[in-house]
């Protein structure tokens, strides 16, 4: 594979439409300006770069909630290699491969926001069929939208021509150097300095749950946006499409998110915990519970999200957290997730279903199961909505 500076710097005309920006010129509005000052400049001219942007394949996918168990191994089968990209959801997928990126970061052991994150972005791409370029348009349009609004920075990106297939990675390169900030005081100007900030690769957490009955599984997603399967490794394992993606937009309530866990990780709250992004809640289940096993409760999410389908709630590959708590904090998290107007999900204990991992819905549709749904607390399967 060999570094391509034509497709970042080059302009592109989509749908017979020149676009206002060039990848690079999108991708260095989200990066610190000493940084897009001297980062990735190109001399030359370069020919326009022309596509047509490729159509999701219209069908019909039909999946049967026995078989769950099955399509989370599966799933996690599908994730032991390089996850390939998915060209007819570019925007979606970007949003994702960020998201779970920047939410990986949260176990490590380090003190930080998520306002000191730095990324590096990778492309490494496949630009012959038709179609491919405008999905990479569409991808670098989306990662810098993305990672300005959530306020965090991109530090170094890159395009490789690779032959055979289209990938992105993204992931976290360190956190922001600490600087001074002048504070004035009467007629003088003292620098003060910043709190430092730092990460390592270390984990904070284990990324197992322990074998503790007592101890709650909580779900907690990074966005609010309805479940849909497009684009899922549930959809490629399965061999077919028919649906939508989620519309991963709501940069505001990630960071409302990521400042309420990133504290309970630093306070040692959380016992274990994983990000739920590729493959979904159901394969982060089976990440996180492979040695204690675990009975998936989904109907909390169900009534929140009045959604009856229970394959997408457990599939739709939206970011968030799937984490371990002990009974004796349950109170304590309850209490700074509210504060922080999160929604979050209880969904189980590890250790009750004989090492298996399997998911039910105990949706209840009498006026009981309603009031259930809107009542915090331990005995509900929701929490704050």
């Amino acid at each position: 594979m060999k570094e391509n500076s034509s497709a970042l710097y080059s302009e592109y005309i989509i749908d017979g439409v020149r676009m206002d920006e060039t990848p690079a010129q999108m991708l260095r509005e989200c990066m610190p300006p000493d940084i897009a000052r001297t980062s990735g400049i190109s001399k030359g001219e370069f020919t326009p770069v022309i596509d047509e942007s490729r159509d999701p394949s219209p069908g019909i996918c039909r999946y049967n909630r026995p078989d769950v168990p099955d399509y989370m191994c599966k799933s996690l089968e599908y994730l032991e290699n390089p996850r390939p990209f998915e060209l007819s959801f570019p925007a979606f997928f970007t949003r994702m491969k960020i998201a779970a990126a920047i939410i990986d970061a949260l176990w490590k052991e380090g003190h930080f926001r998520l306002e000191d994150i730095r990324l590096n972005a990778g492309w490494d791409w496949n630009s012959l069929p038709i179609g491919n370029m405008a999905a990479f348009y569409a991808s670098a349009e989306a990662a810098g939208q993305y990672i300005y609004d959530l306020g965090t920075s991109l530090e170094h990106f890159s395009f490789r021509e690779n032959e055979n297939s289209c990938r992105a990675d993204f992931n976290v390169s360190g956190t922001s150097k600490p600087h001074t900030e002048p504070v004035h005081e009467e007629d003088a100007v003292i620098e003060q300095d910043k709190e430092e900030t730092w990460i390592t690769d270390r984990r904070k957490c284990p990324d197992i749950a322990s074998d503790d009955p007592k101890s709650w599984l909580i779900y907690i997603p990074f966005d609010t946006c309805a479940h849909r399967l497009g684009g899922s490794v549930l959809e490629r394992i399965a061999g077919c499409s028919g649906d939508t993606a989620p519309e991963i937009r709501d940069p505001d309530y990630f960071m409302d998110c990521y400042e309420v866990v990133r504290e309970l990780v630093e306070d040692g709250i959380v016992m274990a915990a994983v990000t739920v992004s590729d493959g979904g809640l159901m394969a982060a289940a089976g990440r996180l519970c492979a040695g204690t096993g675990a009975d998936i409760d989904v109907s909390g999410i169900a009534s929140s999200y009045m959604e009856n389908d229970m394959v997408k709630i457990l599939f739709a590959e939206i970011p968030g957290v799937l984490m371990q708590i002990s009974d004796n904090d349950y109170d304590y998290t309850d209490s700074q997730l509210i504060l922080q107007d999160i929604a979050y999900y209880p969904v189980g204990h590890p250790g009750r279903n004989g090492g298996k991992v399997t998911a039910g819905n105990g949706i209840r549709s009498d006026v009981a199961g309603i009031l259930a749904s809107l009542i915090y607390g331990q005995d509900s399967s929701e929490g704050e909505d």
